[in-house]
């Protein structure tokens, strides 16, 4: 699954939406009834859909959970103490990487 927002605009990517194409018109004839709701973009072969809205009426978490409730994708929660525990493995990697990446420019000139 993937999601991206950005006020007023919210993308979701997600098998549902190309899977079981009748559930997920029956969502977005659902989202397009709401109050605030400004757009709905269901794209069955990309397996997503978008929704503008006006945040002012509406927000992502209120629309995540309809479409969860709806059973067009899970109920997802990040576990706090999986983040705490990849977080610093990922700040090394990151890390390593840029300085790798230093080395070689550097390397190449003075070459």
């Amino acid at each position: 699954m993937y999601i991206h927002q950005v006020p007023g605009r919210l993308r979701i990517s997600h098998g549902t939406f190309r899977c079981d194409p009748v559930k997920a018109e029956a969502l977005a004839s659902r989202l397009r009834d709401l109050e605030g709701i400004r757009l709905v973009a269901l794209n069955p072969k990309a397996g997503s859909i978008t929704i503008h809205f006006d945040p002012k009426v509406q927000d992502s978490k209120r629309l995540l959970s309809l479409m969860a409730e709806n059973g067009c994708m899970p109920a997802t929660r990040r576990s706090p103490a999986l983040t705490a525990q990849f977080a610093p493995l990922f700040g090394k990697a990151l890390v390593g990487a840029l300085a790798q990446r230093t080395a070689q420019t550097l390397v190449t000139a003075i070459l």
